[in-house]
């Protein structure tokens, strides 16, 4: 996982369509670990329990996420063309690896479609669940939006479509 800052300097040195085809159409910026959340899920292992959210505390994370961008780390995704899957899991096996003991093997898939240009998210079954914006999946294939929080478990990730990302990263504010 590289550090926010880091993929600032690729889109530094890339043209836009360049910067597009390397990182690919949307990132997961993960939210670090509360320590003392973290200490507890590897007490606990499997038998957590989970910090209740509400969609609104989502909302104030995004923003709690964008003042520390820099500092953050981004998934980098392997190539994603036409309609891919992206498999999220703690097994590394997976595309994306997250070593949480509250993430599960397999826990979710992250499904891309270009034409439509639009990202389903599905949860495998987790014994943690999936949620969008502190809400739990409930839909086989739901809807992931530019700017949604998805946990993983008690691993939060900010979506974001790398359009996005570039224009936070070329954004004064940030710099």
């Amino acid at each position: 996982m590289l550090l926010v800052r880091e993929v600032r300097a690729l889109a530094g040195n890339l043209q836009k369509e360049d910067f597009l085809r390397q990182v690919g159409p949307f990132v997961l910026v993960r939210r670090p670990p509360d320590p003392v959340m973290e200490r507890l899920a590897l007490r606990l292992g499997a038998h957590r329990t989970r910090v209740a959210r509400s969609p609104a505390s989502a909302k104030m994370l995004m923003a709690e996420l964008l003042q520390h961008l820099d500092d953050l780390g981004v998934a980098t995704l392997p190539p994603i063309q036409g309609s891919d899957e992206l498999h999220i899991g703690r097994l590394p096996d997976n595309d994306l690896v997250v070593d949480d003991p509250s993430v599960s093997k397999r826990h979710a898939v992250l499904r891309w479609d270009a034409l439509a240009h639009r990202c389903m998210l599905t949860d495998m079954g987790s014994r943690n669940g999936t949620l969008i914006n502190a809400e739990y999946i409930r839909d086989a294939n739901a809807l992931v939006s530019d700017g949604d929080m998805l946990s993983f478990g008690d691993t939060e990730f900010c979506f974001l479509e790398t359009l996005s990302l570039l224009s936070m990263l070329q954004t004064a504010h940030y710099a």
